[in-house]
């Protein structure tokens, strides 16, 4: 084995370590660890230059994303702590919480923040186009609960609500996808929980649909679940103050021009998301002050709409 492959591997088991495991990483990396150990032991019978080409690339993505700028993982800025709390609450009250928010303003980042704290009660799953029905929303959290998906739904259900306990919350996000009968299928596990005197919170997190959905025209189908609800939150991009876009990128602090623009921007429609997303490409690009950031977001097709002026007219 080469110097270089030596490194690789030992690059490997670096992640590995991160991880967990070694199966973790393979998966991560898209080599298998049994190749990785057939490889360390130079056994091998394969392409060999193949598969240290694979971890190569895989390495120097990584390595070049790394002086890239990075962005904080959580803040508890104004909405996020809004989130956080509710499913604090909902967890204690049990019954569903609904949070309706624009897209961008930290909701997702609060969801997995929250679970992070709170492994032992929480369980949170993320919907999509193809993962919205009731069959597929059980799956979801099977695997979250490292429970077998070969099941059919009614099985589903009653080994998952087996292995869930009093005092637990369940997080969904993108909320606004689910089908009438995956809601009910939610509100059926805390409902199993009420019954006997104990609490499981649901908190439905996604755009303003998930209120739409529940609250509007087909209320009236909705009026068990409306019924179970501790609170209904509505947050906004106006919500966003200067001072979460501080926490949010510190090495602004004091920086009044740059803080109140990106300010300006996380109150449109881009949200924080699209505020951080702009001050990381300036900073990728070496140029983050004012003009900087104007110029990216020109260069992005941001509609500033007079907010140069304004901000320099402050």
């Amino acid at each position: 084995m080469t110097e270089k492959q030596e490194k690789l591997i030992k690059q490997f088991e670096e992640l590995a370590a991160k991880l967990g495991s070694e199966k973790k990483a393979g998966v991560q990396i898209g080599v298998s660890s049994s190749i990785i150990s057939q490889l360390r032991s130079e056994t091998y019978n394969g392409d060999v230059t193949k598969q240290f080409k694979k971890l190569e690339a895989y390495f120097d993505t990584k390595s070049k994303a790394a002086e890239t700028y990075e962005e904080i993982e959580y803040a508890p800025t104004t909405i996020s702590e809004v989130v956080y709390k509710t499913l604090e609450n909902v967890k204690i009250k049990g019954g569903f919480a609904f949070v309706a928010g624009d897209a961008g303003i930290g909701k997702t980042k609060a969801l997995r923040k929250y679970v992070a704290d709170n492994p032992m009660n929480s369980v949170m799953i993320t919907t999509n186009p193809c993962t919205k029905s009731t069959k597929a929303v059980l799956k979801m959290l099977a695997l979250e609960m490292g429970l077998p998906i070969s099941q059919s739904r009614d099985d589903l259900w009653m080994t998952i609500a087996a292995k869930l306990h009093d005092g637990m919350v369940i997080a969904v996000d993108e909320a606004q996808l689910l089908t009438y009968g995956s809601i009910e299928t939610l509100r059926a596990f805390a409902d199993y929980f009420s019954e006997r005197g104990q609490t499981l919170g649901v908190a439905l997190v996604g755009n303003n649909g998930i209120r739409e959905k529940i609250e509007g025209r087909s209320r009236e189908q909705y009026r068990q679940v409306n019924n179970r609800a501790w609170q209904r939150q509505q947050l906004r991009t106006l919500d966003v103050q200067k001072a979460d876009i501080e926490m949010l990128i510190p090495v602004l602090h004091g920086k009044k021009s740059e803080l109140t623009f990106l300010h300006k921007i996380s109150q449109t429609d881009e949200g924080v998301r699209g505020a951080v997303r702009l001050f990381g490409n300036a900073y990728d690009m070496g140029a983050y002050d004012f003009n900087g950031l104007v110029k990216m977001a020109k260069m992005m097709h941001l509609d500033l709409k007079g907010m140069e002026k304004a901000v320099r007219g402050k």
